[in-house]
């Protein structure tokens, strides 16, 4: 039996069941969509600071980005920005969406967090 302690009123993440439920996608992969989840929209990361936060390594949390993509939770959009650098954006969703192919992306290792 499970027994809920109190619910917040601030301060929290509306996530579907079902996303928490999804067994298409390991236990680490709904821990990390929901952390992404969780933040505002204008907020930056990359791999190597999600690694840093984490306490996981990179290249786990290199693996478990990828886990997203291929569950359709995450895409990564790359593309030059003013000054010829290189840009990137996430997109996370709450539900699995088969993105579009991006045409802006011409760098297929898309999860060094640019």
């Amino acid at each position: 039996m499970i027994i809920h302690g109190p619910t917040p009123n601030r301060d929290f993440t509306i996530v579907s069941n079902s996303v928490i439920r999804d067994d298409a996608i390991s236990y680490r992969a709904r821990g990390l969509l929901i952390f992404l989840l969780s933040q505002p929209p204008d907020w930056n990361t990359s791999s190597a600071r999600l690694a840093l936060q984490s306490g996981e390594g990179r290249d786990a949390v290199r693996t478990t980005l990828r886990e997203l993509v291929n569950a359709g939770y995450l895409q990564l959009h790359k593309h030059q920005g003013k000054g010829g650098h290189w840009e990137a954006e996430w997109i996370v969703v709450a539900e699995p969406w088969s993105f579009p192919e991006p045409v802006d992306n011409p760098v297929d290792n898309s999860l060094t967090g640019a």
